[in-house]
């Protein structure tokens, strides 16, 4: 329980989101002149041929499963969320009504001239649930957004080529 406790609070102190939880590192690729030779022909021919080539279906209907595989995970944790807090709720309306108890029968017992119980603290009695770990939502967050980026640019590259071949198959 403290170590979740202590994991949210080390996330709110240094603000990490899914955003901000991975950094990039650049990376230096150094090439023999033969290759480079060989990566220049290979660029030449792809660009001459760039303008042709559609997007292919099977990679975005892949990133859209993998979208709606990250949706349902977030989904999961949100109804985690939602039962947890029920929980917790019912934890502190059982509390109130210990405690409503206690006075009433507190108040009959001092109308019946006896001595009142002594007031318990009631929250030992009722421990609350241990907070939910905010690691895997967030993880499951940046892996959704990552999707989408990856979505939006397959599509902005080939929506032009799309349009385009459609006004020539027309």
């Amino acid at each position: 329980m403290t170590q979740s406790l202590d994991e949210t609070k080390k996330l709110k102190d240094n603000s990490l989101t899914f955003e901000n939880l991975f950094k990039e590192i650049p990376v230096m690729v150094k090439n023999s002149a033969l290759t480079n030779v060989l990566l220049c022909e290979i660029d030449r021919i792809q660009e001459s041929t760039a303008c042709l080539t559609l997007p292919t279906s099977s990679y975005l209907e892949k990133s859209m499963q993998m979208l709606l595989s990250g949706l349902d995970e977030v989904n999961q944790d949100l109804q985690k969320i939602n039962l947890h807090q029920r929980n917790v709720y019912k934890q502190q309306q059982q509390l109130l009504q210990n405690v409503q108890k206690r006075k009433i029968e507190n108040a009959q017992r001092e109308k019946d001239g006896l001595n009142p119980l002594p007031e318990e603290d009631f929250s030992k009695q009722f421990k609350p649930p241990p907070p939910l770990g905010r690691l895997e939502p967030l993880l499951s967050s940046n892996r959704i957004a990552a999707h989408c980026e990856m979505i939006e640019e397959h599509v902005r590259n080939g929506i032009g080529k799309l349009y385009l071949a459609d006004s020539f198959m027309s």
